[in-house]
């Protein structure tokens, strides 16, 4: 049977079980474009794969319903969560057996993919300037910016993410969040405030320019730009999700109350920037980016770049997204918010279907030519 492993997060995984309808909506469009492609689709989690088994728990769908049930592991999966170091082996013992796992990196630490833009010299003019946090780099960097975020150098959903703003000759705001997921202010004046040294100590953060980014209905906005491989081993961009931030937030994240839409929709009466001008770079600037972060990252067929339009309408690469939550942009009360962004879920799995393709093709002729060399063996001499 030709079928395409698809590897969720494991509480997407449970909302499955429980038929949550944004997660039901999610698998649909991954087997609406799977049934095209004359595919099935079995989803799991990445604890479910084993190194040394032939087969793997999935859910199935059955009779209306997705029920758990063991399958031979498929030669094609697509990955949809992150991964540490400590899954690399498994990976590689996946490999030798034939089985395809796309979507692998060996490391998406934010200040390792700063650098990789950076040796490009036509894509490092849009990376704010950036630099390891330290007492020192943010000290310097608050006298030369009105702003700088201070993140994480491994994060999403802007988990962590701290703020600092001007306020006045020779005083600052830190901005925080709190328990309850509210941003709370912090003043000082030479010395940084212990919550933010003692935060860096503990890990690694990056403190990064701040840039002032345009609005919609008065409040800020910026992109995630999903370009991906299609079957023409071809990057293209495959959607614009907008970003909206929501009231009282510093960032635009949607598990921070951001919420998404259609470019078009928030730039079609701003009274400065115009979608006929801006979307031509958007997309020259992200294929360009992918062509050349996938020298580095052979294994990544899928980026989200997270880019900001700043005020006077400049492009800014804020972050590289190696694991993209689409339906968290795309999927609203359970349906696709907008038609053209099942593109995301289309692509990934034609492309799968293709090499999925080419792996039965390749595994037919070598059984047929294994079975040719037995036929006709010569006799033995004793």
């Amino acid at each position: 049977m030709r079928r395409i492993g698809v590897i969720l997060p494991s509480e997407k995984y449970r909302l499955l079980l429980k038929d949550d309808p944004n997660v039901r909506k999610r698998v649909q469009l991954y087997t609406k474009a799977a049934k095209k492609q004359n595919c099935t689709v079995c989803f799991f989690r990445l604890q479910d794969l084993q190194p040394n088994t032939t087969t793997v728990n999935s859910l199935i769908k059955e009779n209306g319903t997705y029920k758990k049930k063991r399958v031979s592991i498929p030669k094609v999966i697509y990955k949809r969560v992150g991964h540490t170091k400590k899954h690399l082996p498994l990976f590689e013992s996946l490999n030798q057996k034939g089985v395809k796992i796309f979507n692998l990196y060996k490391n998406n630490y934010k200040w390792n993919v700063w650098k990789i833009v950076n040796k490009n010299e036509s894509l490092s003019i849009y990376q704010p300037y950036t630099r390891l946090a330290s007492t020192k780099s943010i000290k310097s960097m608050i006298r030369k910016y009105p702003s700088v975020v201070i993140k994480p150098n491994r994060g999403e959903g802007g988990k962590g993410i701290m703020k600092i703003e001007k306020d006045g000759n020779r005083r600052w705001v830190l901005y925080t969040k709190n328990s309850k997921g509210q941003w709370k202010g912090k003043r000082f004046t030479s010395k940084l405030p212990s919550v933010l040294t003692k935060t860096i100590k503990k890990r690694k953060y990056l403190v990064q320019e701040g840039i002032e980014l345009a609005s919609y209905n008065g409040s800020k906005f910026d992109l995630r730009v999903a370009v991906q491989k299609n079957t023409r081993e071809k990057w293209q961009l495959s959607a614009i999700f907008t970003k909206v931030a929501g009231p009282g937030q510093l960032l635009t994240n949607m598990s921070q109350g951001g919420e998404s839409y259609l470019l078009e929709e928030v730039l079609r009466n701003h009274p400065t920037l115009h979608y006929h001008h801006l979307f031509p770079q958007i997309k020259q600037i992200s294929l360009k980016l992918a062509e050349h972060l996938s020298k580095y990252k052979k294994g990544m067929y899928d980026f989200g770049f997270d880019i900001g339009i700043s005020k006077d309408g400049r492009l800014y690469l804020f972050e590289v997204n190696h694991t993209n939550d689409y339906p968290f942009f795309s999927i609203k009360n359970g349906e696709l918010a907008h038609e053209e962004w099942y593109e995301v879920y289309k692509t990934p799995i034609e492309y799968a279907a293709k090499l999925l393709k080419q792996k039965l093709r390749t595994d037919k002729c070598s059984l047929t030519n294994a079975r040719h060399k037995l036929l006709f063996r010569p006799p033995c001499l004793y």
